[in-house]
């Protein structure tokens, strides 16, 4: 099997440099470009026509773990807090924590559920 020294190509004749890049870069400009002009309206539409993949697109973005500590001074925060204590209480895990008062760690957290399979 021969050795090639750096830089140096096993298929000479092959892709040209930089061509996929360019082709991901189009796509992206492109992408974020409809967003800008139809972002907002989607997910608008997407949470009044199917919440169900709305909620599960949302719970896609947050991490898998998550350390949180919550400042409430005002009272949206007061607000906020309740809520957390309400989906707390109501998880189908009893691993979720909230602490009031001094924070503390919580060793391990669960991962979100698998989504259930479409029918």
């Amino acid at each position: 099997m021969p050795k090639w020294t750096k830089g140096q190509s096993g298929n000479p004749k092959g892709r040209p440099k930089g061509s996929r890049d360019t082709i991901n870069k189009a796509f992206i400009d492109d992408l974020t470009k409809d967003w800008r002009e139809h972002g907002e309206e989607a997910l608008q539409r997407a949470r009044e026509e199917r919440p169900a993949e709305y909620v599960r697109m949302v719970a896609s973005l947050l991490p898998k773990e998550a350390n949180m500590q919550v400042g409430v001074q005002d009272e949206a925060g007061q607000v906020f807090l309740e809520v957390l204590k309400s989906l707390a209480k109501t998880a189908k895990t009893p691993d979720h924590k909230i602490i009031d008062g001094e924070a503390e760690e919580v060793k391990e957290t669960p991962a979100l559920p698998k989504k259930p399979e479409d029918g």
